[in-house]
């Protein structure tokens, strides 16, 4: 896994606690070795989900898109894509959210983690020529996070997701409206970051 910019957060190591007669110690008191990270393992099972989920949810909006247009896209994203991304979730035994700092659905705004992450995104992009990666960090000792960009990477986003009067039609964002009353979601242009993948692995489930 060549050419990638990959983030490690290691746990702290835990210390033993001060004794002088460590014949005392019970099993509990002794901090057991933590495992190393596998970070391309991660990377490559997080890269794996993002495809699958891009792959499926771009499908099904595509589909209802020249079905019946925004507004019969935007029932589909009220309705059908939370269970597409819940299905990969039990299937790949993880925890996958798209996540947004402007987020249409509230249940899409970001953790405390996920904001920091994303900060670093948006930092790092504004640099020449930046391109951006999927970042692999140790939450604690049982769980891994995956984290992938997501950008404004086609025309057809911008009908949903541009600016309302000239890319958004305002009859179609009233739809939105209805749907989403808390949306921002609004205002980007092609090419923008609009949020990311967010993966949560279970280290329980980790390949030995």
């Amino acid at each position: 896994m060549l050419n990638r910019f990959m983030i490690f957060v290691a746990c702290l190591a835990l210390g033993f606690g001060a004794c002088s007669k460590p014949q005392e110690q019970t099993k509990s008191e002794i901090a057991q070795p933590k495992r190393t990270l596998d970070t391309a393992y991660y990377l490559e099972r997080g890269d794996d989900l993002v495809s699958s989920a891009k792959q499926t949810i771009s499908t099904a909006l595509v589909g209802a898109m020249e079905k019946g247009g925004v507004k019969y896209a935007a029932t589909f994203c009220n309705v059908a894509a939370y269970p597409i991304v819940d299905s990969l979730s039990t299937a790949h035994r993880a925890t996958i959210r798209r996540v947004s700092d402007k987020p249409r659905n509230p249940k899409d705004a970001m953790d405390e983690e996920e904001s920091k992450v994303f900060s670093f995104f948006k930092e790092k992009l504004k640099q020449p020529n930046a391109e951006l990666m999927p970042i692999v960090m140790q939450t604690n000792d049982s769980t891994v996070s995956y984290y992938s960009p997501i950008k404004i990477s086609m025309p057809t986003c911008l009908k949903c997701h541009g600016e309302v009067g000239k890319d958004v039609k305002t009859e179609d964002y009233a739809i939105l409206k209805t749907l989403y009353p808390d949306d921002k979601a609004i205002g980007y242009k092609q090419g923008d970051l609009r949020g990311m993948f967010s993966i949560r692995f279970s280290r329980a489930h980790e390949a030995h």
